[in-house]
């Protein structure tokens, strides 16, 4: 969730230059952002919410909107497009308890040195205009985000807005060529992990499910009593620490979803060590109770993706991980479901028709995997 309300304020900050990367509860605002306006230095350029609008619900372009898609390659066209989609049904309270806690400040005030404005109201307008476009009926979303913002223009501080993705990179890059599980001491980490924590505290689910980007690209779609904990780069490492902050709350699952050894696989964490991890997750979600333990194996890239060290891991290290889940699974009696997810592979390499970037699934493949999610929420 927070992720995504990070990518969406830096896509509202740069997406028209496109900087997209991996984005009160009671009456509705007496403004609304009418235009944006994008600032650099003395020149500056606007263009039309509506004109954002149309676009995304008809993929008509403005001669405005034009001017600004002539900056973009096909892909961020497409890109935008799609991230204009993207809609996030939020538990209220919970979002409205994280934007009032200290780590949530710390983040709106980040992300405020990006919009200029002549007062000092930055972070209590963004704070508002995030409850507000949570609560709309498409929930937040891009467009619900802008249409809430409490002023009739939302002015862009270009250069702010670079440095602010500048500094961002570093938590989704590193000098180190050995990727790591650095997610405990991320801001981004903390302020998603809060969220789950307000929305689930004390709570009983049907369904939970536990996993890595692919899991949290589901979102909110498996139905009423289900809930998904899913994070972009989790590992058996953080799923640990992440049950171990969980559990306390009280949080109560029927059945467990657990779909990590994807990023164990990229990070090169050892048989030994992802067979621990993993022991001690299972382990964790039964003190709380939970009923039925699902495990999901590891999943596999393209060839190509495998190839590329800052993408995905060795496919043979896949299999290696593949491995100690279903050793794991048969010591602690615990059902691995493959055959859902089997037609996004051939011969254990990911179908080019079903990924984004060789790594990640588009639209059709997680048709695919939420199906099989569905299979295992309904027996």
């Amino acid at each position: 969730m927070i992720n995504y309300l990070y990518r969406l304020l830096l896509c509202i900050s740069g997406c028209l230059i496109f900087l997209i990367f991996h984005s009160f509860i009671g009456s509705s605002p007496s403004l609304a952002a009418e235009k944006i306006v994008f600032r650099y230095g003395i020149f500056a350029q606007s263009l039309p919410v509506a004109d954002i609008r149309k676009y995304a619900e008809t993929k008509k372009v403005s001669s405005d909107l034009q001017s600004f898609l002539g900056y973009l390659k096909p892909k961020q066209q497409q890109k935008f497009q799609e991230a204009l989609q993207v809609k996030k049904s939020l538990d209220i309270v919970a979002l409205n308890k994280l934007v009032d806690s200290e780590i949530g400040k710390l983040f709106l005030f980040g992300a405020s040195r990006a919009i200029a404005r002549r007062d000092r109201a930055g972070v209590p307008a963004l704070r508002s205009a995030l409850l507000l476009g949570a609560k709309s009926s498409e929930g937040l979303s891009i467009l619900s985000f802008l249409e809430s913002y409490p002023s009739n223009k939302l002015v862009i501080d270009v250069p702010a807005t670079l440095d602010l993705v500048s500094k961002s990179k570093s938590f989704f890059t590193s000098d180190d060529p050995t990727p790591k599980d650095n997610l405990s001491s991320s801001l981004f980490w903390q302020l998603e992990l809060q969220y789950q924590v307000y929305a689930s505290e004390g709570k009983q689910f049907s369904g939970c499910l536990f996993g890595d980007s692919i899991s949290a690209q589901i979102g909110d779609t498996l139905g009423e009593g289900n809930f998904n904990f899913g994070i972009n780069g989790l590992s058996s490492i953080s799923l640990v620490q992440q049950l171990q902050r969980l559990i306390p709350t009280k949080v109560k699952c029927e059945k467990t979803i657990i779909a990590v050894g994807g990023n164990d696989a990229w990070y090169q964490l050892s048989d030994e060590d992802f067979r621990k991890k993993l022991l001690e997750a299972i382990a964790l979600v039964r003190t709380s109770g939970t009923k039925q333990i699902f495990l999901i194996p590891a999943f596999y890239s393209t060839v190509a993706a495998s190839k590329d060290p800052s993408l995905a891991a060795p496919l043979p290290k896949v299999e290696q991980i593949n491995a100690v889940i279903n050793q794991v699974a048969a010591s602690e009696n615990v059902p691995v479901v493959a055959e859902g997810i089997a037609p996004l592979y051939e011969n254990n390499v990911l179908k080019d028709n079903f990924t984004t970037d060789g790594d990640h699934l588009n639209a059709e493949g997680l048709k695919i995997y939420r199906q099989a999610l569905l299979n295992i929420l309904g027996k």
